[in-house]
């Protein structure tokens, strides 16, 4: 049966509407057709029929089986050299060519690129004229989302290449399936794509192939726009029409993913930016909802030409959206979802996918101002008319019913004041929840910000503030499903996050001692800190909190032995310049900033040792912060920091192996016990200067014993162990008293045992290790604990065997004594041994790896000798 071109396009729109019937109502309508399309009703009748015998006898079930084709081959080998390129591996295959990672081997700069190697060139002037149209937009555009062209050219054997940018990165699509990102956050890396589109339509360059596989996001979340080698220059179309011309822009007119393509490319229109517009709207649909704009899709068929041509876009708020979405989207519900996406977004979704060009957004700016607008709350220019267009095409399409449902509005009418009535009811309602969402919001900020503010520094109050900030996070993880992402209540929550961290386990304050628990809430509050800085970056409270919360997780990671801690202390670090250079900083932000640089310098001094870099460092962090106290002397944040970095200096100082540096030591801590006693003096019921003083007087004992100060160490340690013990009693579930008096009871025994006082050096190290055995299990799993219990256990054994050689001719004394002493010394040294495995610095690996060692020879050496007697 042969059918006309113009036959066709008569009977195509029939056969569509047909096929959506039953076989009843089909029926009925062909004899009505016979009337109104009497040449169309035959063809229609014979081609429905077969198509139902089709579907009787099951033949479309089924598919001819295919002969496989063949693997695909190549030109080129990994190492082969094209131009100044090495090949390192093949990453993708097209039409054009292949694409390799590849290493510059010139020696000009060391770098991979993605190599664009395109084949038969010499035989096909076509792609070759393509390959030089993609060479020279890409030359036209420089921007920080468009992947670089760094070199073009031919090698000497003929071959063309083109040199990119390589991204490593996963595809726009996967990397916020993966991340699970909320809507918010989707719209922002949109708009970066928006931003790179603009800039490539500016320079006259329509892309014409975009889609999620071509936008990579890269491991720092930044958006590389990829693949222009479909592009379209807009300038082309005021050029002499030649015959090359023609063939190039038919062929490149049919390069495309017709997902993503827009009418006039399937209808083979005029190409314009309008064109990448419907694309991205495309993308846009499926960011926000996950579902595609187009039913067949949507149901698991196929997309052809001609049902991209003849759907009409569904409102997408209206779809039957999948649970799963709106879970990886951060929703607790598919109704969720659906609201987050009702009324601008879907006026934005709509707008840019209209069928004609002309009634889309007239420029990449405008559809990104219409975002920006929706994610700041304020109207967007969208919706102006959307409904008017809705309507008008619905009433194009079903004339018929709407003629008849004008015969049923009268009867509504009864309807209409019955569900007014329900209508001010649920105001009511919805009002009525408001307030409750609000009261319960302030209230749980209250307990989070300000009650547990009030009491954070009281002895004894860490359980009370453990309950009242996970109940305060439970109501604020309640509301937060309710809510969806409301900036305002992701920075709630992220702070949320943070403070319950602290109970758990901030290291050197108040906490419970769960550092695992604590991680994973840091985490969590970190996580909503990033989708918020995408959505606020400017916000400087924001960013303070960003950094409190990096500034501590760091800390964590370091005490878990985690190489994590460097990247975080490096990302405080830009937290706190970020906080000091944004409108509103105080001198407190620039005290934040000096303080951490000085606390990443402390950190890579206990892994890797002292140096001059590290001293320059905290000096310089101790210039500028003397100067803001000076310029800001009542400013508690300027004062609390420059007390750290004094700590700092001291404990650098100190321990560098220098006399004169040991003094300087020495001097930093007299000058942060008058800063704190000064505040103590004012505030005598501040648990945490308490606990401050404490930890501050041990590391002055250690560095008078450091610079040969024996007697005063002696002294200042003591008043150090009186301290501890008292704040032990008055906060015993604690563990940061209990870590500091266990570094203070060390610290004792080992000025005892350097004065020769053995039998206190004994006492004191017992007291530690009994101090160690009870703080919590997931605390002993951290560095710090573990050195303190190796060092009490090596100082305990140290004196042991000293006090065996000065006791009685007591052999069974001897021999427990001796036994006990190499037990404990072989424990030392296991750890120390841990240590060097780990490439970590220690006191034990630096100055007193050789006397434990020694101590464990002597031990064995006597050991055999009392066998021997």
């Amino acid at each position: 049966m042969k059918i006309s071109p113009e036959t066709w396009k008569k009977i195509d729109p029939l056969l569509t509407a047909a096929l959506d019937m039953t076989g009843a109502e089909r029926g009925a309508w062909l004899e009505g057709l016979r009337t109104s399309h009497p040449e169309e009703a035959p063809i229609l009748a014979r081609m429905l029929a077969t198509h139902e015998r089709a579907e009787r006898d099951r033949e479309m079930e089924t598919v001819p089986q295919l002969a496989p084709l063949p693997a695909p081959s190549s030109a080129f080998a990994e190492g082969d050299r094209v131009g100044p390129f090495r090949l390192v591996r093949p990453i993708g295959r097209g039409g054009m060519g292949e694409v390799w990672l590849a290493e510059q081997a010139d020696g000009r700069v060391t770098r991979q690129v993605a190599l664009k190697l395109p084949s038969s060139l010499e035989a096909n002037e076509i792609r070759a004229e393509r390959f030089q149209r993609e060479r020279d937009i890409l030359a036209k555009l420089a921007h920080p989302n468009i992947a670089r062209l760094y070199d073009a050219g031919v090698s000497e054997s003929g071959q063309p290449y083109l040199a990119m940018e390589y991204v490593a990165g996963e595809a726009l699509d996967k990397q916020v399936a993966a991340l699970k990102l909320p809507i918010a956050a989707r719209l922002a890396l949109l708009r970066q794509v928006l931003s790179a589109v603009s800039h490539a339509h500016r320079h006259l360059v329509v892309h014409r192939d975009l889609k999620p596989a071509n936008i990579l996001i890269d491991a720092s979340g930044q958006v590389k726009l990829l693949d222009f080698g479909i592009a379209k220059l807009v300038e082309d179309e005021t050029v002499a029409d030649t015959g090359a011309r023609r063939d190039l822009t038919r062929l490149g007119g049919r390069v495309m993913t017709l997902r993503y393509a827009a009418p006039e490319q399937v209808a083979e229109g005029a190409v314009t930016t309008a064109t990448d517009i419907y694309s991205l709207g495309v993308i846009l649909h499926e960011l926000v909802t996950g579902e595609a704009p187009y039913r067949a899709l949507r149901e698991g068929k196929p997309l052809t030409d001609v049902m991209l041509l003849q759907e009409e876009i569904a409102v997408a708020s209206s779809l039957p959206l999948a649970m799963a979405s709106a879970l990886e989207r951060g929703l607790a519900s598919s109704r969720q979802l659906a609201r987050a996406v009702a009324g601008d977004l879907d006026a934005i979704i709509l707008k840019a996918l209209r069928r004609d060009p002309a009634a889309r957004y007239a420029s990449v700016e405008l559809f990104d101002e219409d975002i920006a607008r929706h994610l700041d709350r304020r109207p967007v220019k969208a919706r102006a008319g959307t409904w008017r267009y809705l309507a008008g095409r619905f009433a194009v399409r079903h004339r018929l019913p709407i003629a008849m449902a004008a015969t049923v509005i009268v009867t509504m009418a009864v309807g209409l004041v019955m569900a007014e009535h329900e209508r001010r009811v649920a105001v009511v309602e919805k009002a009525r929840a408001e307030r409750h969402f609000t009261s319960v919001r302030k209230l749980a900020n209250a307990f989070i910000f300000d009650v547990n503010a009030e009491i954070e520094n009281l002895p004894g109050s860490l359980k009370a503030r453990e309950m009242l900030v996970k109940t305060s996070l439970d109501y604020l993880d309640a509301l937060q499903a309710e809510a969806g992402n409301d900036p305002a209540l992701m920075f709630e929550l992220a702070a949320a996050y943070r403070k319950i961290g602290d109970v758990q386990g901030l290291p050197g304050g108040a906490n419970t001692g769960d550092l695992s628990a604590a991680i994973g809430n840091f985490e969590k509050g970190r996580r909503l800190f990033v989708a918020l800085d995408a959505l606020r970056p400017d916000d400087i409270n924001s960013v303070r909190e960003h950094w409190n919360l990096s500034y501590n997780l760091a800390k964590a990671y370091f005490m878990k032995d985690d190489s994590r801690w460097e990247a975080e202390i490096a990302s405080a670090v830009v937290l706190a310049e970020r906080a000091a250079a944004l409108p509103g900083a105080t001198p407190g932000d620039r005290a934040r900033s000096a303080s951490t640089l000085s606390e990443q310098a402390l950190l890579g001094k206990l892994l890797r040792g002292p140096s001059q870099e590290v001293e320059a460092v905290i000096r310089r962090s101790i210039s500028i912060l003397e100067s803001l106290a000076r310029e800001a002397p009542g400013d508690a944040t300027v004062r609390d920091n420059l007390i750290l970095t004094y700590e700092r200096a001291g404990k650098v100082l100190s321990s560098s192996g220098r006399p004169a540096a040991a003094m300087e030591g020495v001097e930093y801590y007299r000058k942060v016990l008058v800063l704190i006693r000064g505040v103590m003096a004012a505030n005598p019921n501040d648990r945490k200067m308490a606990e401050t003083e404490q930890s501050y007087l041990t590391q002055l004992s250690v560095a008078l014993s450091q610079s040969g100060q024996l007697l005063e160490a002696d002294r200042t340690i003591a008043e150090a162990v009186d301290r501890g013990a008292e704040l032990v009693a008055r906060d015993p579930k604690n563990v940061a008293p209990a870590m500091g008096h266990l570094g203070a009871l060390n610290t004792a025994a080992l000025i005892a045992y350097r004065m020769g006082d053995h039998p206190r050096t004994v006492r004191f190290g017992r007291e530690a290790l009994a101090v160690a055995a009870r703080i919590p299990e997931d605390t002993q799993k951290t560095r710090d604990w573990r050195g303190a219990s190796a060092e009490a256990k090596a100082l305990v054994g140290a004196a042991l065997l000293g006090s065996a050689g000065r006791a009685a001719p007591d052999r069974g004394r001897q021999l427990a004594m001796l036994t006990e002493a190499r037990s404990l010394l072989a424990d030392a040294v296991a750890f120390v041994d841990q240590l060097r495995a780990e490439k970590l610095d220690s006191k034990f690996v630096k100055g007193a790896d050789d006397e434990i060692r020694d101590a464990l020879k002597h031990c064995d050496e006597a050991l055999a000798k009392l066998a021997r007697a």
